[in-house]
């Protein structure tokens, strides 16, 4: 048996195993956002890393090479649809927004996908250009969500539509970002102290305890190593531009679609479906 074949084995074992968990559960896993049944939120309620495990039922899950072909075609262009959306409407930093709405929205256009969240940074060393969306970072406003956010819907590992809207008007790195990103290979990668925690906060520490502390991201965010091992970080290359995805937890809005970002002046989640995908993508909805 060859590589490639030894591999899709294991992850269908993998799948039969997770598959079998959730069913004994009283979780029907045939329905699209199954995390939304009562007993998903039940036994969520009881084991607060459980969202885990229907990342880990998406990502192991058997694929036909037509059901690649049908999201290859479906999600690059929805994140370029939605990036293009919020940027018309002036909506910079909306990865939140995003990454809330489209696992939501793929689950209606019948493709399986989960959100992370996490650190995400972009350099271009021959610019000596460096941005950090970092997870452990000092708030802007009490209760601000850090870091960064974007979508695994498989074959695509990292599915980012907001990777555009990170920066201001004018920033030189833009010069460097693509439309979006949506890529099915990427090198896995260790994180560093730099990659997890802001310039601001390492400082901070560095005073505090007279030292600087190169495991200081594991002592933060104590998951990060052991969450790695099934959502390992990646690495993505465009041209000279480097991105780094540092997740550390599985992200999937608790509240419906419509109901997202509700609070909001501009695009919730029901004007985004009813006024925008919808109409765009009628002949995919499942």
């Amino acid at each position: 048996m060859g590589q490639a074949k030894e591999r899709a084995a294991a992850r269908a074992g993998e799948h039969a195993q997770i598959d079998g968990r959730l069913q004994a559960l009283g979780i029907d896993t045939s329905q699209f956002g199954f995390y939304d049944q009562p007993a998903f939120v039940a036994e969520e309620g009881r084991d607060g890393t459980f969202l885990d495990q229907y990342a880990l039922w998406v990502q192991s899950r058997p694929r036909s090479a037509e059901y690649d072909e049908r999201v290859r075609y479906i999600v690059p262009r929805l994140a370029e649809f939605l990036a293009d959306l919020f940027e018309r409407e002036d909506m910079q930093r909306s990865c939140v927004h995003v990454s809330s709405m489209m696992p939501r929205i793929l689950d209606r256009l019948g493709v399986w996908s989960f959100g992370l969240k996490g650190s995400m940074i972009s350099e271009v060393a021959s610019e000596d250009l460096w941005r950090g969306q970092s997870m452990c970072d000092v708030e802007d406003f009490p209760g601000a969500e850090l870091g960064h956010a974007w979508v695994v819907a498989p074959p695509f590992m990292i599915v980012d539509g907001t990777v555009r809207l990170q920066n201001l008007a004018g920033d030189p790195m833009n010069a460097f970002i693509p439309p979006i990103v949506a890529v099915e290979d990427a090198p896995v990668i260790k994180p560093t102290v730099d990659d997890v925690v802001s310039a601001q906060v390492r400082a901070h520490f560095a005073r505090q305890e007279g030292r600087e502390d190169s495991q200081l991201h594991h002592r933060l965010v104590p998951q990060l190593r052991e969450f790695g091992r099934n959502f390992p970080s990646r690495e993505v290359r465009f041209g000279e531009l480097t991105l780094r995805y540092v997740p550390a937890g599985v992200r999937i809005s608790d509240i419906g679609l419509e109901e997202i970002n509700g609070a909001g002046e501009k695009l919730t989640g029901a004007e985004v479906w009813n006024e925008h995908v919808a109409p765009a993508f009628s002949e995919h909805i499942a």
